[in-house]
């Protein structure tokens, strides 16, 4: 069970809930909620954050905060996914702004989102742009590729748009309506990588999802992000495939079936080479033979079968 501490000093119920993940990110954590607490003329908010499982200087941290925030302690670490069910689980919003511990809100992020939605009831969810930066503080450009951005600003995306064109929806950059969220399933805590994105998949499917071509956050590269590990990434997206695959089979029909089985098959052999590479000869097979599972007819998974048996290293 979790163990929460209460905010206080909120003058009116919240009509978003800033819901922000946190573990072993204490350096990071005041410049981050003082940009949360920075935003104006948007609807009143609220910021739950959820502690999970930190060791390091947090709790510390937290219990110097001057701003009200709803804090939720959990006693085990069970990763980003789990972390922000368990917001949202404490959130009152009806409006819920996802946000990362170690990434910078813009100004005027839940203003112009939460106008967006009031502007068009018909609309799920909306997400935006974000900038990114270095290390040092060097400015690294957009999130979204600009064509691309160019293409689909104040548009309706789908899973098409995020799967096959590629559209990175980070959710730093989204505003859900809490209602949308529940119709579509929430966030799949079972999922260690890329919950984001099949969440974000699902929320598509269940109603309009628009994209803003213009930054609200700031995301911060440095040595400890989540998305430096590739094989992983790789690994978790195929299983967010699979997941759609078989449990979302219209997103397959949106996207195009052939296209989706080739580009499943393609991770797996990726992630069965380089397993077999580092020589993890059960794991390579494992995904090599998923991979002819859903191309057979492909000749490097083929070949790259064929060296496994044989113990030859690819």
């Amino acid at each position: 069970m979790p163990i929460t501490q209460a905010a206080s000093g909120l003058a009116e119920p919240p009509v978003i809930s800033v819901v922000i993940p946190t573990y072993n990110r204490a350096p990071f954590l005041r410049e981050v909620l003082d940009s949360v607490f920075a935003q104006r003329d948007c609807p009143p908010f609220e910021v739950v954050l959820v502690d999970d499982a930190s060791t390091d200087d947090t709790a510390a941290v937290l219990a110097a905060l001057p701003e009200p925030v709803e804090v939720v302690r959990l006693r085990r670490n069970g990763g980003v996914a789990a972390a922000r069910q368990a917001g949202v689980a404490r959130a009152r919003g009806t409006l819920l702004a996802f946000h990362d511990s170690d990434d910078l809100m813009l100004p005027g992020r839940l203003a112009r989102l939460a106008d967006y939605l009031a502007e068009h009831p018909e609309v799920g969810a909306v997400v935006a742009d974000g900038e990114t930066e270095s290390e040092t503080g060097a400015p690294q450009g957009r999130v979204v590729p600009p064509a691309l951005a160019t293409r689909l600003a104040g548009r309706r995306v789908g899973v098409r748009e995020i799967l096959r064109d590629g559209l990175p929806v980070y959710l730093q950059s989204a505003l859900i309506r809490r209602v949308v969220f529940e119709e579509a399933g929430g966030i799949d805590a079972t999922l260690d990588r890329h919950a984001d994105l099949e969440m974000v998949s699902r929320l598509s499917l269940a109603a309009p999802l628009v994209f803003l071509n213009e930054p609200v956050f700031r995301y911060r590269l440095h040595g400890a992000n989540q998305t430096r590990n590739r094989l992983r990434l790789r690994e978790g997206l195929v299983v967010v495939m699979r997941r759609l695959r078989t449990r979302r089979p219209e997103a397959l029909a949106l996207v195009g079936r052939g296209w989706f089985r080739r580009r499943e098959s393609r991770h797996l052999y990726r992630i069965a080479r380089t397993r077999w590479r580092a020589g993890d000869a059960e794991r390579a097979r494992l995904a090599i033979r998923e991979a002819l599972g859903l191309a057979p007819a492909s000749l490097r998974c083929r070949w790259l079968a064929w060296r496994i048996a044989r113990g030859r290293r690819a």
